[in-house]
């Protein structure tokens, strides 16, 4: 049976101009450990499927599947359900939109085994408005579990056994931050490496609109409470 190291969960939601790239660019910057590829495909409206299946075609050795939902689910839904299909001992996101060059991935890589999270702060080339968004929430969420991490979302890298293990699974646009936040709950380590990311002109794998708002508000919500049973819990022990 093959050991397989890492578990690479690709997010894809319109992204017929990009995926190909990100996948050439998992299979180049990925290539020093044994990996899977789970493409989450989330109703995508354009020629997604059609781009996978033929790099699938051509590429016979990789070891890619795919997972197509009917309806749009979000990429925290697809994140906890994709990993329950995950065999890797580490789970790894990298969106679909060909954001992450293969230089960056073998960056990560290399760090696999340095902690039990490997987070992955970039260098912020957005526009101003989502600049600003951020930072804001990576310093409310600092202020609440008395972190000081450079950054929550991203590329990061899990245990996939703590992530089947992590109780508060939200599936909004701040999943990763409810899921960092338990994780150091429970004594985990971490490691932050800094990467350069590109950006797009195409796909909408991880763009903030304003249907993400509510679910980031619930995630900050959510944060906030189990950071306080956490407390309560530890002064009545």
């Amino acid at each position: 049976m093959e050991i397989i190291t890492l578990s690479i969960f690709v997010p894809c939601f319109n992204e017929e101009n990009n995926i190909v790239k990100t996948l050439n660019d998992i299979k180049e910057g990925a290539q020093q450990i044994d990996y899977e590829v789970l493409v989450a495909d989330d109703a995508s409206k354009d020629k997604t499927v059609e781009m996978f299946e033929k790099f699938k075609r051509d590429n016979p050795n990789e070891n890619i599947k795919i997972f197509c939902n009917k309806n749009n689910k979000g990429i925290g839904y697809n994140f906890w359900e994709t990993s329950r299909k995950a065999s890797g001992k580490y789970y790894m996101t990298i969106t679909g939109d060909a954001a992450l060059p293969s230089s960056e991935i073998k960056k990560i890589v290399n760090c696999i085994g340095k902690a039990d999270i490997i987070l992955t702060p970039f260098t912020d080339k957005r526009e101003v408005f989502r600049k600003i968004v951020s930072k804001l929430f990576v310093f409310i969420i600092n202020l609440i579990t008395l972190n000081k991490l450079k950054y929550y979302n991203g590329a990061n890298v899990y245990l996939l056994e703590d992530i089947k293990f992590c109780k508060n699974r939200g599936s909004g646009f701040g999943y990763q931050a409810e899921l960092v936040a338990f994780l150091l709950r429970q004594g985990k380590t971490y490691f932050e490496i800094e990467i350069d990311v590109t950006l797009i002109s195409s796909g909408t794998s991880q763009s903030l609109n304003p249907r993400n708002i509510p679910s980031v508000i619930i995630s900050i919500i959510s944060i906030f409470f189990n950071q306080i049973l956490h407390f309560l819990k530890k002064i009545f022990k």
